[in-house]
């Protein structure tokens, strides 16, 4: 941790992935923005009965103890911010108690859950109003699962929040969401920049547990009593901006306008920035969607599962002792070069899986390839895969977009796989250029010196 004396804007920013969730300090220096790495713990649903869930007592019971140490280390903090996936969420009852655990997007129930969304509803005319891609994974989909398997628990629902609301409710007490989040769920109406509770009523489902929806940049409150006495901090302020990893991480990008970005983890997230939305009947609503930015601008994206699918077949090589470090599958995958077979990300047999190796030996037999026998030939397989998945997502923002889209900007923890990204540069005809490994967490700091600049600008106007 830093010495003393700290930036008066020295922020903790939490970021949760699928895989693991990390804590940051961030202050200002000389040289510009300083991040330090505080703290990292694994993360993963846990299957439950009646099906597979995040442990976000957990999360939350770590963060207050990082925030414990903080208070011992005598930190002077201004602000914490929190950003995460997007589409799940917790439903709190009337006196604001946790239901139930938030579900992971990948939990059985929601297997096939567009089609029957589809049968009810033309995608063409939700994305119009939504502008959400079409999965069986939103927020939306997972509400119509959750009103035919759970009704009991849907029907007490008093309000929905998001994974980073829920846990910054349970830091100060306040309901909200952000605009970044509420872009995702396939809940909001992007033309009319509020929740479409038209649309809710058409399909069954209550719109009154709606949360607020705020800006980037916005201070909800401060450390609630409770909390201050647990931790031993004071008034720590708790803000909302780019809430959406993904909001936040393209953000950090600053990339230039002919230029597209990809957020590469546990999801692979391609997409441009638009300073609005495209006419709507040029989009293959299965293929792309639109996701809201901090500054109320949208992206583009197409929406893939990335390294969490080599992070799967890893934790099953790991069980029967084999040799799984990134390296070792990198090299191994760089020296088969007579394996030429690839996967397809977008399969559905790898969303909801049961085993990751013989979900990829299912979908060679089906598609007449080499099956892989060598870590190296099933890391090949997914690497090939994917940067054939960004070549053709890319030709298509081409000509949806009519720009060049000369060079990819690669954020995240795939920007240092090389391999990936010389697969992608040859196969997508792009200039790969590594951006900020953490640009997530950059995203969440810009936007909590955002909101921590606009409470003391008002408070100078005040008289």
């Amino acid at each position: 941790m830093p010495g003393e004396p700290l930036s008066p804007s020295t922020c903790v920013a939490i970021d949760l992935g699928a895989s693991s969730w990390r804590v940051f300090l961030a202050w200002q220096e000389e040289v510009g923005l300083r991040l330090e790495e505080i703290y990292r713990e694994a993360n993963s649903p846990v299957e439950r009965a009646g099906g597979l869930f995040w442990d976000i007592d957990k999360i939350f019971r770590g963060i207050k103890r990082v925030l414990k140490q903080f208070a011992r280390k005598g930190l002077s903090l201004s602000s914490i911010g929190i950003d995460s996936w997007s589409v799940d969420y917790g439903l709190l009852d009337e006196v604001g108690d946790l239901l139930e655990a938030p579900r992971c997007y990948r939990d059985p129930r929601n297997r096939g859950r567009l089609e029957k969304l589809a049968a009810r509803m033309e995608l063409d005319v939700l994305f119009k109003r939504t502008g959400v891609m079409a999965e069986d994974i939103t927020t939306l989909c997972q509400l119509l699962a959750a009103k035919e398997e759970t009704p009991a628990i849907l029907e007490r629902a008093a309000t929905l929040l998001f994974i980073p609301d829920l846990l910054r409710y349970w830091l100060c007490g306040q309901y909200a969401t952000d605009f970044t989040l509420a872009t995702t769920s396939q809940l909001y109406n992007l033309e009319q920049r509020s929740w479409d509770k038209e649309l809710l009523v058409r399909l069954g489902l209550p719109s009154k547990m709606l949360p607020r929806v705020l800006g980037a940049g916005t201070m909800l409150g401060t450390l609630g009593p409770e909390v201050q006495a647990e931790t031993g901090l004071g008034a720590v302020s708790v803000m909302t901006g780019a809430s959406h990893d993904t909001a936040a991480a393209f953000q950090a990008a600053s990339a230039p306008e002919d230029c597209a970005i990809l957020s590469s983890g546990t999801w692979s997230i391609l997409g441009v920035n638009l300073s609005q939305p495209l006419p709507s009947a040029r989009i293959d609503p299965r293929r792309f969607g639109y996701e809201g930015n901090p500054d109320g601008s949208v992206r583009l994206i197409h929406n893939v599962p990335g390294m969490w699918l080599l992070e799967r077949c890893r934790t099953e090589w790991k069980r029967v002792g084999i040799d799984c470090a990134y390296t070792t599958l990198i090299d191994e995958a760089a020296r088969s070069t007579d394996y030429a077979a690839r996967i397809d990300p977008e399969w559905p047999g790898f969303t909801f899986h049961e085993n990751m190796l013989d979900s990829i030996r299912i979908f060679m037999r089906e598609t007449a390839q080499q099956e892989p026998r060598q870590p190296g030939e099933f890391t090949r397989a997914i690497l090939l895969g994917l940067a054939e998945s960004y070549a053709k997502a890319l030709d298509e923002l081409r000509a949806l977009t009519n720009k060049q889209l000369a060079r990819l900007v690669v954020l995240g923890g795939g920007a240092q796989n090389e391999l990936l990204n010389e697969f992608t540069a040859s196969r997508a005809h792009v200039v790969v250029s590594r951006g900020a490994i953490e640009a997530a967490i950059l995203g969440n700091v810009q936007n909590q010196l955002l909101a921590i600049r606009g409470v003391k600008e008002r408070s100078a106007a005040s008289p």
